[in-house]
């Protein structure tokens, strides 16, 4: 997992991409659901961007813990 946080971090804009793409997305798609009835994300893309959410938070969370 340290070599994934380190290229992640190694692109200056590649952490807040991927961090605010992934929200983005499934926001969009929570929107799609209620609003028109339709489905913007399949199964087998939603699972990982919420992966992907969660892990961006987590890596978030602990570099602010780091420089606290």
């Amino acid at each position: 997992m340290e070599k994934l946080e380190k290229l992640i971090y190694s692109y200056k804009y590649l952490p807040p991409l991927l961090y605010f793409g992934s929200v983005g997305l499934i926001g969009y798609d929570i929107y799609c659901y209620f609003i028109n009835d339709t489905e913007f994300l399949n199964e087998y893309l939603e699972t990982p961007l919420t992966i992907l959410f969660f892990y961006m938070t987590y890596i978030g969370v602990k570099n602010l813990k780091k420089n606290k």
